[in-house]
């Protein structure tokens, strides 16, 4: 069933006459015609008793009459939301973002977007990749950034940038000199990490980056986000594996140092919802790749 059809439908019953209804369709009646019987066919049911001097709902049509004016309303909806979006005239977008995101590449890529449509109002949402998916799937959220692979059919996901893992150490540790070690100098290291119950692609990933240097992963203490994570460091509880965008954490305590052996890297996606109108995909796709968003993490299209 064609939106096509549910015009000629809801404009047919509103007159009640084919041939005026057609002009105000500008197409002929013939074609009128066919487009309300292929609607009917696909329904299962007459719309329409037809009478000498026009047509007449019947009872099925008459029922059917609100939700097709409805289903018309949220389409021309649409239509004027997407025209809006191509001229800027942005209202306010409500947007999720996992907290490693809200400080990698996402805050350049905000600004961006804000340059290009200035006066718009960013209402972000902070949250865990699986929570932010459940509340755009609901439309609590336009849009969110999150950390792929995704469980869910429903939503589009689209990776938009990739951060290289490195690790984070006290700065007395004897390896925060270091511009670079291996894993398998983390060996005989006490290391904290996130559970892996709230980031299991990311507990797994470096799970198996020290396995290769034939390190079986046991953390000492655990934290419920990589921010924490950073502050169970500072506090002189061992070393961590987080992304690089995180050493804009600036404290004379601790000291980042990159990691050799092709460290795992956790990627950013653009997550939404199949409807969200193209020019608002594309507006947010260009402020993701803004050359100093890019500087943040590195792009993954």
């Amino acid at each position: 069933m064609e939106l096509k059809q549910w015009r000629c439908f809801v404009t047919l019953a509103e007159i009640g006459n084919i041939r005026r209804a057609a002009s105000l369709l500008a197409i002929s009646q013939p074609a009128l015609s066919v487009r309300v019987q292929r609607l009917e066919e696909a329904l299962g049911f007459a719309l329409f008793d037809r009478q000498a001097r026009g047509v007449r709902l019947t009872e099925q049509g008459a029922r059917l009459l609100p939700h097709a004016r409805r289903l018309l309303s949220r389409a021309a909806e649409t239509d004027e939301a997407a025209r809006a979006i191509g001229r800027g005239a942005f209202d306010r977008l409500e947007i999720g973002v996992t907290p490693i995101a809200a400080l990698s590449f996402f805050p350049d890529a905000m600004r961006a977007f804000s340059a290009a449509h200035p006066g718009v109002v960013l209402a972000l949402t902070e949250g865990l990749s699986d929570e932010l998916e459940e509340a755009v799937a609901h439309r609590r959220l336009d849009l969110a950034v999150v950390h792929p692979p995704s469980s869910r059919d429903d939503l589009v996901v689209r990776e938009v940038a990739r951060d290289r893992f490195m690790a984070v150490m006290p700065a007395a540790h004897p390896l925060a000199g270091a511009s670079r070690i291996a894993a398998a100098d983390l060996r005989q290291q006490t290391l904290v990490g996130v559970r892996r119950d709230i980031g299991p692609v990311v507990f797994d990933r470096i799970a198996a980056y020290l396995a290769r240097a034939g390190i079986t992963t046991q953390v000492n203490q655990c934290a419920s986000s990589s921010i924490s994570l950073v502050g169970l460091v500072a506090a002189g509880a061992g070393i961590g594996l987080v992304v690089e965008s995180l050493a804009c954490i600036a404290r004379p305590d601790i000291r980042f140092v990159a990691l050799a052996d092709d460290p795992p890297s956790l990627g950013y996606a653009m997550c939404h919802r199949p409807d969200l109108p193209a020019e608002l995909q594309g507006a947010f796709m260009q402020a993701f790749h803004a050359p100093k968003a890019r500087a943040g993490a590195r792009p993954g299209l």
